[in-house]
């Protein structure tokens, strides 16, 4: 790009991460450099210093505290999910003892030592090449600059005081900076690194703050830019946009405004298509909290329940029966007669492995100890769990579901551990249910090739597709460099999703589909299509996709399904969903 350009009209393409349109003006955000003070201790200085940095500890973690609340105001789960980890990393060896060690020995301020201690972790991490331990590290550095903040106020803190309007350009994004802005203030993220499944994605979009990627920060620095527009849905970055380019994105953010508006309004109708055909559709939750708000999106019931972010949250519930009934309990009394499914604790992979293995790391977590199989290994927790499950089941329409499931022997043993602890209740003369419908996930290409086998020996089955993407295509979901939006659209995963509702339907059996696809209103006509009747999706999407499943006839669907089908490539039938959803979108006028 030549300067004699600059005021000239730029486009450039990204990888859209979060939706939605925001016309404002750049700031570049520059890691900084200023030097922290270095000096020494005397030994009678050390408590001292010690005490300092205690006292940094705890205002960061009173900042967090506030700001976990905030974002479970907003209704933001996932964000706020996000920032609990980073408070429990406040309690963690490295950043208490370990330091305060550090300190005494070698008798230096906090500061110095502290950066010490952080950059040989960044070093020892950064070229690990897990990407568990590159997302970890991501939020370890986030979190020592927050400590490092209190330590020397006049570090960090970049987004806190930036110019109103703001379209943020930042050659990587941690999670506190997307959890901590003000919507007034930034209106756009636009990274170099990230992808759609990072820490600050996930808080982007549950914000609302449009976010694109992959666009290359370093050579944009040097152009005089005045205003720039972001299309978060498109992937589009658009430097000193003309006056009608202006007008033209200012129409369709007033329209997308507009028709967000008509979506909440319409909550109130059914799920059902234009030919009648009634499709359910719940709400994907993390927390009992999130309870608060869901009455206000209508859904038919709770697809998925995650309850291992309670343990996240409050680690000594593992072990305790009657806390994680009161708390089950609690969440079905609230929902009353929906539906509710509890899927049973799910760690490993990305999930906080770490917290219940005494900090042994596995070599490739993805791959490793995770879902079914840690409850399997780990029996008493497992039976822990479910006794609360099927005592709090007394309340409500309550189901279980198994995550991970690769093999008929982990159904049949996690059955028989369900009748062993329904005999283990029964003898102790405690108020159950003794019969609650059991479930396995479909997340690995084995779970789908014994889809018949499993839905003979089931209740029914639910469909994760970010981890069923994973591990057909052989991809890290959390790598950025893997956030390609066509890997859902693969063929080998739709021929997989076809498959079970064939053998599921084939024995009498529903099938839920619960990941990522099933908030994105592209994939709705394709799933009902290839006969998807129940859908999951996280509260804030629940609009979109109503909408959508309201657009659509079953025929339609049907026939635009087997047209898919036909295509070869997972970018023609990327394609495809769209051209189908801009010509439906256009109508309603987007």
């Amino acid at each position: 790009m030549q300067k004699s350009k600059d005021l000239e009209e730029i486009l450039i393409r990204g990888f859209p991460v979060s939706d939605g349109i925001a016309i404002g003006i750049p700031f570049f955000l520059n890691p900084t450099q200023e030097k922290l003070p270095e000096f020494s201790i005397t030994l009678n200085e050390v408590d001292d210093e010690i005490q300092r940095y205690r006292g940094a500890l705890f205002s960061s973690r009173e900042d967090l505290l506030e700001l976990q609340q905030t974002l479970a105001e907003e209704a933001s789960e996932d964000a706020a999910t996000i920032i609990e980890t980073h408070i429990h990393m406040l309690n963690d060896p490295l950043m208490t003892e370990h330091m305060e060690e550090k300190i005494r020995h070698q008798l230096q301020n906090s500061e110095s030592v502290f950066q010490s201690v952080m950059t040989d972790y960044e070093k020892r991490f950064s070229h690990h090449p897990n990407s568990f331990f590159q997302e970890r590290l991501v939020d370890v550095m986030d979190l020592a600059n927050r400590v490092l903040g209190h330590l020397c106020p006049a570090k960090g803190r970049s987004l806190l005081n930036v110019p109103f309007n703001s379209i943020v350009f930042a050659k990587e994004l941690i999670p506190s900076h997307t959890a901590s802005v003000e919507s007034s203030r930034v209106s756009a993220f636009v990274t170099q690194v990230g992808g759609g499944n990072s820490h600050a994605a996930l808080i982007a979009r549950a914000k609302s703050i449009p976010y694109v990627a992959s666009v290359d920060i370093g050579s944009l620095q040097d152009i005089l830019v005045r205003c720039v527009i972001v299309d978060g849905g498109a992937g589009e970055v658009i430097f000193n946009p003309q006056p009608q380019t202006i007008e033209k994105y200012k129409q369709r953010h007033t329209r997308l405004k507009t028709s967000y508006q008509i979506l909440q309004k319409e909550l109130k109708y059914d799920s059902e298509t234009i030919d009648g055909c009634s499709i359910q559709l719940y709400a994907n939750i993390g927390d009992i909290e999130d309870l608060d708000n869901l009455r206000q999106y209508n859904p038919d019931g709770i697809g998925l329940f995650r309850t291992e972010y309670l343990f996240f949250q409050h680690r000594h519930l593992i072990s305790s029966e009657q806390e994680q009934y009161e708390s089950y309990a609690k969440m079905i009394q609230t929902v009353g007669d929906m539906p509710i499914v509890i899927r049973v604790f799910d760690v490993g992979g990305d999930k906080n492995p770490e917290l219940f293995t005494n900090g042994e790391i596995e070599p490739n977590p993805v791959l490793g100890c995770r879902g079914i199989r840690f409850l399997l290994r780990h029996r008493e927790i497992f039976k822990t769990q479910l006794r609360a499950i099927l005592r709090a089941a007394v309340h409500g329409d309550v189901r279980i579901l198994l995550p991970l499931i690769s093999d008929i022997g982990e159904l049949q043993e996690s059955k028989a551990l369900i009748a062993e602890v329904s005999q283990e209740l029964y003898s102790e003369g405690k108020l159950f249910r003794s019969h609650v419908p059991l479930g396995c996930m479909i997340e690995v290409p084995s779970a789908v090739l014994i889809c018949d086998i499993l839905a003979q020996n089931c209740d029914f089955l639910s469909i994760g597709t970010n981890d069923l993407v994973q591990y057909t295509l052989g991809i890290d979901r959390s790598n950025p460099a893997m956030s390609d939006s066509c890997y859902p659209a693969h063929p080998s995963v739709l021929r997989m999703i076809k498959m079970v509702i064939t053998e599921a339907k084939r024995y009498g059996k529903s099938v839920t589909i619960c990941g990522e696809i099933a908030s994105n209103p592209l994939f709705v006509p394709l799933l009902l299509g290839l006969g998807v009747d129940q859908l999951s999706c996280s509260p804030r999407y629940i609009p979109v996709v109503k909408r959508s499943i309201r657009q659509c006839s079953l025929l339609g669907a049907y026939e635009f399904a087997q047209r898919v089908l036909q295509l070869n490539s997972a970018q023609e039938i990327s394609q495809m969903l769209l051209e189908a959803y801009t010509q439906v979108d256009s109508k309603i006028g987007r």
